[in-house]
């Protein structure tokens, strides 16, 4: 799905993409799509048919966030896969609403690069950054939008969250992006939604801050 947040703090709108893990309109994205939004919405990529969508929790430190699509039902859904057999070189395809554009989803493919990559991801809309570890490095081209969006691998299996990219002082982006592998949202996603709050996940819309 599309996910547009009307950012309270800003009063500007943040695009990223969606996940639908249950026909009901379960959603995982990434939090920093989400956080600090007065109101989320998510439309069903390709369509028009849009709902209102509340959170359901997060884990920051992650960048993890699980949110509910209102009057959802009979969604297509996505099944995470196993990442841990992710290999260096092995091909894989990004899909998201790249820079929030009309139409379809965009497609990139590359391949993976590196495994367990530690990088620090900056908002600079914010002005905060947070530091994230254990994730895919990948030469698939991603843009703004495509947060939240799945990292496919060369069976087309949900091997991913893509969460970042790499930018130099120009804003121009090289060929340069992390996900966040598919068991570690899964383990976030079973957490959430067993209600078992921690000292980093939370549950509920707490106002969780880009950290």
């Amino acid at each position: 799905v599309d996910i547009t947040a009307v950012l309270g703090y800003q009063g500007g709108e943040q695009a990223g993409t969606g996940m639908v893990l249950t026909s009901s309109g379960i959603v995982v994205t990434n939090n920093h799509v989400i956080d600090g939004a007065t109101s989320i919405s998510a439309t069903i990529a390709g369509t028009s048919h849009s709902y209102k969508a509340k959170i359901l929790g997060a884990d920051p430190t992650m960048d993890v966030a699980l949110i509910q699509l209102e009057g959802a039902s009979g969604l297509p859904t996505v099944t995470l896969a196993d990442s841990s057999s992710a290999a260096v070189g092995e091909s894989v395809v990004a899909i998201g609403n790249a820079l929030d554009l009309p139409g379809p989803p965009t497609v990139t493919q590359g391949a993976i690069t590196a495994l367990g990559r530690t990088v620090t991801a900056g908002d600079p809309t914010a002005g905060t950054s947070e530091r994230l570890s254990g994730l895919i490095q990948i030469d698939a081209p991603l843009q703004p939008g495509n947060s939240g969006g799945p990292l496919l691998d060369a069976k087309g299996q949900v091997i991913g969250m893509n969460t970042a990219a790499a930018a130099d002082t120009s804003g121009y982006a090289p060929n340069v992006g992390f996900s966040i592998p598919s068991n570690n949202v899964d383990s976030i996603v079973n957490q959430i939604e067993q209600g078992r709050g921690s000292s980093s996940v939370q549950i509920g819309n707490q106002g969780t801050a880009r950290g």
